[in-house]
């Protein structure tokens, strides 16, 4: 007499075995089976589960990078461009659902920084602009409540924000610095990149710090650093990969001739500054540089005049010893500006022919070093920050509301 076999269903697998399936799927898909029972709610929703599912999402994605533009809305177009970069002539439209309740016109953004598949943007009118933490893997706006700084305190005036993790706390904070004017201080903009103080002397910078985690903001009593007075701050186009390391970065420059002199460092556990000092190369006013990460450690990127660049890699942090130059790259016909590093440690950049009014001869190429091989992307002009797509779990909700099944329903979905 043949035995009667027993029907194995899904709810009876091992947690270990769910994380297998689980962790193939996309995140839109794992927030819908959040609501399925309790069991998977909570297993789900371990931190533990998030960050395996983030870890494979970065090393299997598809390098999706989203151009953002300066001054991008939501209203009336794209607030960005977004393209493979396998194919960098495909175009991806539909692929993103942008905010609803954002839509508004007469209203801009700007990007301030992105991790973990999290975008952080300032959005508004000119005079009131509020913050933002977006997770467009699952359609979830994040509104931040407002910051004690003046709301049209932007990042094209005075120290730019800043938005990274800290693994320590398992926190994501958005770091924001105001100038606070004494009698006899004047701000004067040089262009919509650089803003300088030309009375700085009498200028101190407040510090405001965001817990996601906590859901406020918090004045912290570290200031930025009260020697760096004389100083300009540049608003280049960034690749946005600083903050996953639990640290936030900004060039500072500390005289007339633009020179970069430090890095300032901001610790986002400890929520201290710290100055690093840059590698010892020769710097003037025909290079074009950025603070990037490669391959998980910090790094500056020199373009100069002939169309070649160095890449300075810093390998153990905060040792000034340390840097090692481990990239000259090819040259090219024209100025080559530096962006970043993709996750695959790709090299971004803009070719500009400051001599030609031709707007043909400006492009970004993405080249890859151990191929030696470019390809080109056509996003147009304006570009503000680059930002790899990377589909993301988490939960852009303050802690206490992250375990609730109920709140699913406000992820726009």
């Amino acid at each position: 007499m043949a035995s009667s076999q027993q029907l194995t269903t899904i709810e009876d697998l091992q947690g270990d075995v769910l994380s297998e399936i689980f962790i193939r799927l996309l995140a839109k898909q794992l927030a819908q089976m959040r609501c399925v029972s309790k069991s998977w709610n909570a297993h789900l929703s371990q931190s533990s589960f998030i960050k395996s599912h983030l870890q494979s999402s970065i090393r299997n994605n598809d390098d999706i990078l989203l151009f953002f533009k300066y001054n991008f809305s939501f209203c009336g177009g794209r607030p960005f461009t977004a393209c493979p970069s396998r194919s960098p002539h495909h175009e991806l439209t539909d692929f993103i659902k942008l905010p609803v309740n954002l839509q508004s016109r007469q209203t801009y953004g700007n990007v301030i920084g992105s991790v973990n598949g999290l975008i952080c943007f300032s959005y508004g009118t000119l005079h009131d602009s509020k913050f933002y933490i977006w997770n467009p893997s699952l359609s979830a706006v994040l509104t931040l409540p407002p910051s004690s700084f003046p709301s049209h305190d932007t990042d094209m005036v005075g120290v730019p924000p800043r938005f990274g993790f800290d693994p320590k706390s398992d926190d994501y904070k958005v770091v924001r610095i105001s100038r606070d004017p004494q009698p006899g201080s004047t701000l004067f903009p040089l262009s919509k990149r650089v803003v300088i103080d030309v009375d700085s002397e009498t200028v101190e910078y407040k510090v405001e710090v965001y817990s996601m985690r906590k859901g406020f903001w918090q004045l912290i009593p570290q200031r930025f650093p009260s020697h760096i007075q004389n100083s300009m701050f540049m608003h280049y186009t960034e690749f946005c990969v600083d903050g996953h390391d639990g640290h936030v970065h900004w060039f500072n420059f500390v005289d007339s001739q633009w020179k970069s002199k430090k890095i300032v460092a901001f610790d986002l556990a400890e929520e201290t500054f710290r100055e690093i000092p840059l590698p010892d190369f020769p710097i003037d006013d025909s290079m074009e540089r950025s603070l990037g990460v490669l391959g998980g450690k910090l790094c500056v990127m020199l373009g100069v005049i002939d169309g070649g660049c160095e890449v300075w890699v810093m390998d153990d942090y905060d040792v000034a010893e340390s840097w090692v130059k481990h990239y000259v790259f090819p040259q090219f016909d024209g100025v080559i500006i530096p962006y970043g590093f993709t996750f695959h440690n790709e090299f971004l950049f803009e070719i500009a022919n400051y001599y030609d009014d031709d707007d043909d001869d400006h492009c970004l190429g993405l080249y890859d070093p151990i191929a030696a091989k470019t390809k080109s992307f056509e996003v147009g002009y304006g570009l503000s920050k680059v930002v790899e797509y990377v589909d993301s779990l988490v939960w852009v909700t303050p802690v206490e509301h992250q375990m609730s099944c109920c709140n699913i329903s406000r992820l726009k979905i």
